[in-house]
């Protein structure tokens, strides 16, 4: 299965019409931010992947409104704190950037994260199959996709806990603009494909019979 990654499109509608020609994606997983600042162009946005890929597996970020659920696109799907089967995949999702406002939350917290993930744990407990795919905003605690450039790592512990108990295939992750990236928390690879708005993303080839994740950061201009 060929997946493409992105995060933190802020409404470039103009680069990522050029980054979804670039391959004959099976399925693309957007790590937020899909508004520009201020709160807008979402759903040119998601119309856009709606239409040029099968299926699109989305996650809200910290600019992105509520109003993003009532979205009606019959081939995205939109994940908070909940789990989804496609395909195949077993694929969970946790919106919200730690540090920036959030769905009501004037400053979104690790206790807040926490909490997210605690009814994403919960869920998947009650469940006999394993996660194949995490898809977040927030990167997880020093996992080298979280620095800031001041050198401060900034992701969230309690997402780096549930990638050590749940051990999924792949992570992708964002929020974190200047630490775009691949690394490797025990099984499982973590990405932050880098900022569409500026033409970054990623391609990942998904191979659940062997258990294997592969990744290439890219870039159009």
């Amino acid at each position: 299965m060929l997946a493409l990654l992105l995060s933190d499109i802020h409404g470039r509608v103009s680069l990522l019409r050029r980054i979804v020609k670039t391959s004959d994606y099976d399925l693309a997983l957007v790590a937020g931010d899909l508004s520009n600042y201020a709160g807008g162009g979402y759903g040119e946005v998601l119309e856009l992947l709606s239409e040029s890929l099968p299926l699109t597996i989305v996650v809200p970020g910290n600019v992105d409104p509520p109003e993003i659920l009532n979205l009606s696109l019959g081939n995205v799907v939109i994940l908070h704190t909940s789990v989804v089967d496609v395909r195949g995949l077993l694929v969970a999702g946790v919106g919200g950037g730690i540090g920036f406002s959030f769905w009501g939350i004037p400053y979104l917290a690790e206790y807040h994260i926490a909490d997210f993930v605690k009814k994403l744990s919960e869920e998947l407990r009650r469940s006999s199959r394993a996660l194949h795919i995490l898809l977040t905003h927030t990167p997880p605690y020093n996992s080298g996709v979280d620095k800031l450039y001041s050198g401060e790592v900034v992701g969230s512990k309690a997402l780096r806990n549930f990638l050590e108990e749940f051990k999924p295939l792949l992570h992708v992750c964002g929020h974190v603009h200047e630490s775009r990236g691949v690394s490797t928390l025990g099984r499982t690879t973590v990405v932050n494909p880098g900022p569409a708005m500026v033409g970054y993303y990623a391609v990942s080839r998904v191979d659940l019979d062997r258990g294997r994740v592969d990744v290439e950061l890219a870039r159009v201009k």
